[in-house]
């Protein structure tokens, strides 16, 4: 089977279920990976692109997918857990930035383990890592310029908190931490990479290894030596070969005339970034390195890029950079403000 480009979007588009077709947050099909969130709030916009009554209350907060803030379904957090230890020493430097730790998967879990011991009530970042720091093996610290001290490696800290069983407090403008209650301890081994394999390529395949390393943040070596052997059928997108869990059937669904997904929405976070947005200037706009912004969906293509900001107290205004005529954006803006408890909303171009 031979796909086109329109074909592996529209097929995307519907298991990213932004057709607003289910009702239940706890059943999103995004929640299989987590849905990355931010101070801002941007899980939120996320799962109101999907969902006609957004709501974000029944999840659980913690780093985990390249160590950044996802929500996750408590009850699928143990075994994600498991899912996302390293397998080896390689894979672990890789997730973390690689650093010169001679014995990665030893000292991960030295940290992980730690932060356990440590977090017995709320806790800031700043507390745990003050804390940490004597504990932890010697290599994995480093200076730090912005609190001119030396504390573990950001990276590394990050991938302790989940096998730690810790989650953050969203209510906490800081950074604050908790235990999981009921958590079974580190990891001993990774244990079903192979089903986030899989639920990587349900919502955004059809994709290969290279796009799998990208998305957790390995390298395409590592990647290879975990690729499910079964379970997976192969085709092509213009010519390129990838693979598609074999249960899952390319739909070739009708698209939203308007979605405006937040920066961080799980729509932008499949690695292929060519095919959902060939212009390259286009790209350098959407996927900034720093200030990021969202992107415009008009019928099944990213058409724009836009920032959102409150303003007057109440009201959700939404600036947009089109790269083609846009449709009217202010329903869509007003239904973001409603998901955001602000009572109006407004438009403008830059």
């Amino acid at each position: 089977m031979d796909l086109t480009r329109q074909q592996v979007l529209l097929h995307r588009i519907h298991q990213h279920e932004l057709d607003r077709r289910t009702g239940d947050a706890t059943e999103l099909a995004v929640l299989s990976l987590g849905v990355q969130d931010n101070t801002s709030g941007s899980a939120l916009l996320s799962f109101a692109a999907r969902l006609a009554e957004p709501e974000v209350d029944d999840f659980v907060l913690t780093w985990s997918v390249r160590g950044a803030p996802h929500l996750h379904r408590a009850g699928e957090l143990k075994a994600f857990s498991r899912a996302l230890w390293p397998w080896s020493d390689a894979d672990a430097r890789a997730r973390a930035s690689r650093p010169k730790v001679d014995d990665m998967l030893a000292s991960l879990r030295h940290i992980a383990t730690a932060m356990r011991s440590i977090v017995t009530k709320p806790m800031t970042k700043g507390e745990v890592s003050a804390a940490l720091t004597p504990l932890a093996p010697k290599q994995t610290i480093e200076p730090c310029r912005g609190c001119g001290t030396e504390h573990v490696s950001d990276p590394i800290f990050r991938l302790g908190a989940l096998p730690a069983g810790l989650r953050i407090l969203p209510e906490e403008k800081t950074v604050t931490f908790e235990r999981v209650h009921g958590w079974p301890g580190v990891p001993r081994r990774t244990a079903g990479f192979d089903e986030l394999v899989h639920r990587y390529l349900t919502l955004h395949g059809p994709a290969g290894p290279s796009e799998v390393a990208g998305y957790f943040g390995t390298t395409l070596r590592e990647t290879r030596k975990q690729w499910p052997s079964e379970g997976l059928a192969e085709v092509t997108v213009e010519g390129r070969q990838a693979w598609l869990p074999e249960d899952v059937e390319i739909v070739d669904a009708e698209p939203p005339e308007v979605r405006l997904l937040p920066p961080t929405d799980p729509y932008l976070q499949a690695r292929d970034r060519d095919l959902l947005l060939p212009d390259k200037a286009a790209q350098k706009d959407v996927f900034r390195v720093l200030g990021r912004r969202g992107a415009i969906l008009v019928d099944g293509e990213i058409a724009g890029s836009w920032q959102g900001r409150v303003v007057s107290g109440n009201r959700f205004e939404v600036t947009a950079t089109p790269y083609r005529p846009l449709p009217d954006l202010l329903p869509e803006a007003q239904f973001l403000a409603q998901a955001k408890g602000l009572d109006d909303a407004s438009v403008k171009s830059d």
